[in-house]
């Protein structure tokens, strides 16, 4: 069964923080993209294998191919496993199809058109507060970091106080 060492919200996907210190940081051995469009996308995934460290392996997998691989006592046998998602649709999907997903921290989510500022650049719409919350209902646990020497914050009480 692999075990995931972290799951992260960003919308950016892999990029230099991602890349350099959180694998780092965690020791990961497989960096774990779940993504509908990234995994039907050629020139992105072409993109995602060049930020990926050259140490780290990659799977770029849509939402259900992820939770059936994730669900498979064989797969990633051995390794550290680091997922990143792109938004919290992909996230409650993912949870819904029964990825074995406990805890995620909240990193990149970019300001858009009704969304106010959480902490420092995670911008959340009143959808992704639903959802946020629903799953913390749920015994799921949500921190906010940006880089792993970052205090963890409770991102449910972060957004408590908007």
């Amino acid at each position: 069964m692999a075990n995931i060492v972290n799951v992260r919200i960003d919308e950016r996907l892999i990029h230099g923080q991602v890349a350099a210190y959180w694998t780092n940081n965690l020791n990961v051995s497989r960096l774990m993209v779940i993504d509908d469009l990234a995994a039907q996308d050629e020139i992105q995934k072409m993109a995602l294998k060049m930020a990926c460290p050259t140490t780290v392996k990659l799977s770029i997998l849509s939402i259900e191919r992820a939770v059936e691989r994730l669900n498979d006592p064989t797969a990633y046998e051995g390794e550290r496993v680091f997922i990143v998602l792109r938004n919290t649709g992909t996230l409650e999907k993912a949870i819904a199809l029964g990825a074995p997903i406990t805890a995620i921290t909240v990193g990149n989510m970019s300001n858009k058109v009704g969304s106010q500022r959480v902490y420092h650049t995670v911008c959340v719409t009143q959808d992704d507060i639903k959802i946020f919350r629903e799953l913390n209902s749920k015994g799921i646990k949500f921190t906010a970091q940006m880089v792993p020497s970052d205090e963890p914050q409770n991102f449910i009480d972060l957004i408590a106080k908007l």
